[in-house]
């Protein structure tokens, strides 16, 4: 968009949600956001003029992860200290607001600005895990992939080895739910790129393969669904026969297929005695695996850097459009020690659907090589404009 931003199809203006969600793709697929500009106007440079539309405990999350990929100040960003709003929403007990998402993308926030994870923070998660290995949108609410896997991620943000019950359990609790074209699916019915593309970054972050023997079903794995789904013109479809929210799905399935679990730019390093440490950047120490087939090597890209931060597990708040699977229940919180009330996670955008290349002026161009993403050598052959 002329202002710096993304949006879906329809709008004239950027949307501050899928904006965020972009900047980490672009990291994730080693790609610098404050090289991509329209006007004269970055992503970030859209971001820091929303802070008025930042109420929730989900929305500081999602931006600080996402001025934290973008190499900005989380704590002195469009006027807000970011860091300090997240801050404002830890209990006594040490969890990020009173959701499964909200002390989630906490969690993952808090990684993505070099803080301390508050231990009670994760033993508040692991005691909120259901009995079937999963977590819901809420405690106690049915296990789904979405929440299921932004759980790993924020564990193994936290430091919560990936040998751990919770997290075995959890991965436990995927494999029984995954389709048999290798994907999973938020709501009951087809596999959706939404949830299989966080299904995808939790398997890495928990060091597996999702293209690998483990994750196969008949021959079908979940980074190969992803990629299944990828149109000509570079975008990604939500679900076979369904273009929802092209751009937010896009910039999931990039995550995904860079092998970047949130929060992006992040790595998972193991102290002495398989304790994981709590490092933060790419000085942290070794990748929670390398992406299928590579090395662990960051994605080369002309120009690019490499680089998140969560939807904020917070889960941020996943995108959800009627008939959507991408869908979360985020806490929303105008103040801090506020009684939080359930909402829908995600911000609404007008549906997109296909025809036309206009709402991916920028990601497009970075992502149409993403389908041929060859298991062989696993390398990200970037070019924009």
């Amino acid at each position: 968009m002329p202002d710096g931003g993304f949006a879906e199809p329809g709008r004239s203006a950027g949307a501050d949600a899928t904006t965020a969600w972009c900047v980490m793709a672009f990291r994730a697929a080693g790609v610098d956001p404050g090289s991509v500009r329209v006007n004269g106007n970055s992503p970030l440079d859209f971001l820091a003029t929303q802070s008025g539309s930042w109420h929730s405990v989900t929305d500081y999350e999602r931006t600080l992860m996402a001025v934290a990929a973008g190499s900005g100040n989380p704590s002195s960003f469009g006027g807000v200290d970011l860091v300090a709003k997240v801050q404002s929403y830890q209990r006594a007990g040490g969890n990020i607001g009173d959701a499964i998402n909200s002390n989630a993308f906490g969690i993952l926030a808090y990684r993505a600005a070099g803080l301390a994870i508050p231990p009670g923070a994760v033993d508040w998660h692991k005691s909120r895990q259901n009995g079937d290995g999963g977590w819901g949108n809420s405690p106690g609410a049915a296990s789904n992939p979405d929440m299921t896997a932004a759980s790993i991620m924020a564990l193994r943000a936290a430091g919560v080895s990936p040998e751990d019950a919770s997290i075995q359990n959890a991965l436990a609790h995927l494999h029984s739910i995954q389709n048999a074209d290798g994907g999973f699916s938020f709501q009951p019915g087809s596999s959706d790129v939404s949830a299989t593309a966080w299904c995808v970054q939790a398997i890495v972050a928990a060091g597996q393969d999702p293209a690998g023997a483990g994750w196969s079903k008949g021959g079908n794995t979940p980074h190969g669904f992803v990629a299944s789904m990828q149109a000509s013109d570079g975008r990604f479809y939500w679900m076979q026969g369904a273009d929802k929210n092209p751009v937010w799905t896009t910039a999931y399935a990039v995550c995904a297929l860079a092998g970047k679990p949130y929060p992006v730019g992040v790595t998972y390093a193991t102290s002495p005695g398989g304790q994981e440490g709590a490092g933060s950047g790419e000085a942290a120490g070794g990748e929670p695996a390398p992406a299928p087939g590579g090395t662990g090597q960051e994605p080369e890209a002309p120009g690019g850097d490499a680089e998140e931060t969560a939807e904020s597990p917070v889960e941020e708040e996943k995108a959800q459009e009627p008939g959507t699977a991408a869908a979360a229940v985020a806490e929303s919180e105008d103040e801090a020690p506020a009684v939080s009330k359930v909402e829908t996670a995600g911000e609404k955008e007008p549906d997109g659907s296909a025809g036309g290349t206009s709402f991916l002026i920028w990601l497009i161009p970075v992502l149409v090589a993403v389908p041929l993403l060859s298991l062989g050598g696993w390398r990200l052959y970037l070019r924009y404009r």
